[in-house]
């Protein structure tokens, strides 16, 4: 006989709250597409059946809404009646149909986010921490005696303390040495991008981005977000959690090779600009040097886009809510700066990490703020976009959601990478 709250791991007489949560804490552990061990379907299948059984057979079994579990006779009685093999096959087949159902959709979730560019940023940022940590090792076993040598003995007295943690990377390099320094696979190869940049995809629509062209490339890949739900849970001090429940469109908007290249190039050349700003702008301040790169890279794209005559892809960003965000972020980082002319230098004050750390915690409740004192009119982009873009933002679609963090980096990261 099977004991279905045994299954779940919860007392018997468990609430449904209390099966609820069970459930759901043992569907993430057992799930097919995240565990690795031999009998998870198995375990889904008995932790679904389990739930299952309890959910729908709650009033039956239990006798009303406030009785506390169920008896051993109840039990005993739907074990011996055919309704239970109806049942348990039935339960297993939904499990099976939901397991491959989840799969598809992680399936499709993987596959949009490799092709976003996120998953290669991520798996570079890790072979260079990697490479990193390589010359942190090799540096903690050559400096002490080479600094001895070079400078004076004592210097060899460092050697106890850095050749143990020495030692341990070692350690760890040798248990993980297989693809440690390539940890994954560039989802962007040459080949890949070379297919981008010379396959035609033709399409009997016209070129939203090039006036007079046909659509024969990529298509610009936009997703509009609407916030369906918010639940809020209490469970005491410092213990509050939100979760938000979103409806998700994704647009398609047709593109030609001459604006798909355009487009591209100004990416590049966003990223090129910051980074050379960065490194090579003669102030003090980094945060300015990232601002000046950014400015510069974004009239540069803009003369290159008038040039050739193609819109921007990402238009969409600009309302009249994020010009007044940008003008908030740029004035409480100038704030906390220091200008001088004679020679001309930027020298940012400790004040620039209040402001940094205010701009991104308070970034949404500006977005609130302007959402309420602007109505439609704070998302309403400056420019005119694609007619089902266009429909989507008047049914309260937007880019993003005003979450913190989320609201600050991301419409900078798609004004960048696109």
């Amino acid at each position: 006989m099977k004991d279905y709250f045994a299954i779940l791991h919860i007392p018997n007489g468990a609430n449904r709250d209390e099966v609820q949560q069970a459930y759901r804490r043992l569907a993430k552990k057992y799930h097919p597409d995240v565990s690795h061990l031999p009998d998870a379907h198995e375990k889904f299948c008995e932790i679904t059946e389990a739930y299952e059984y309890l959910m729908t057979h709650w009033q039956r079994f239990a006798g009303d809404q406030h009785a506390t579990g169920f008896t051993h006779s109840h039990y005993d009685d739907f074990f011996r009646s055919d309704e239970y093999a109806r049942f348990r096959q039935d339960v297993h087949d939904r499990a099976r149909q939901q397991a491959n159902m989840r799969y598809e959709k992680f399936r499709k979730q993987h596959e949009a986010f490799q092709e976003s560019g996120l998953n290669d940023i991520a798996l570079l940022f890790t072979i260079v921490m990697r490479l990193f940590s390589a010359a942190l090792c090799l540096f903690l076993f050559l400096a002490p005696p080479v600094l001895a040598l070079a400078l004076h003995w004592s210097w060899i007295l460092a050697a106890p303390f850095a050749w143990p943690f020495a030692i341990g990377i070692a350690w760890y390099y040798f248990d993980n040495r297989i693809h440690y320094f390539m940890p994954g696979k560039l989802y962007y190869t040459p080949r890949r991008i070379w297919q981008m940049f010379a396959s035609l995809q033709p399409s009997a629509h016209d070129c939203h981005y090039c006036k007079g062209k046909q659509a024969n490339s990529r298509p610009y890949k936009m997703e509009l977000f609407r916030i369906k739900e918010i639940k809020f849970r209490m469970g005491g001090f410092r213990q509050q959690q939100v979760n938000y429940q979103n409806d998700m469109v994704t647009i398609y908007i047709p593109r030609s090779r001459k604006a798909f290249l355009v487009h591209t190039t100004s990416s590049l050349l966003k990223v090129l600009l910051i980074v050379t700003c960065f490194f090579a702008m003669d102030i003090s301040s980094h945060p300015w040097r990232i601002i000046t790169g950014a400015f510069a890279g974004g009239i540069f794209s803009a003369i290159i886009q008038a040039f050739t005559r193609t819109r921007s892809h990402v238009s969409y960003l600009f309302t009249w809510g994020f010009i007044i965000r940008l003008a908030i972020w740029l004035t409480g980082i100038a704030f906390a700066s220091r200008f001088s002319s004679a020679p001309f230098n930027i020298v940012s004050t400790d004040y620039i990490y209040f402001a940094v750390i205010a701009i991104v915690v308070f970034d949404s409740l500006i977005m609130q703020l302007t959402g309420l004192l602007m109505g439609k009119a704070a998302d309403k982009p400056l420019v005119r976009q694609y007619p089902e873009v266009t429909l989507h933002m008047n049914e309260g679609y937007a880019a993003y959601n005003d979450i913190p963090v989320l609201s600050f980096v991301y419409p900078l990261f798609k004004w960048i990478f696109g």
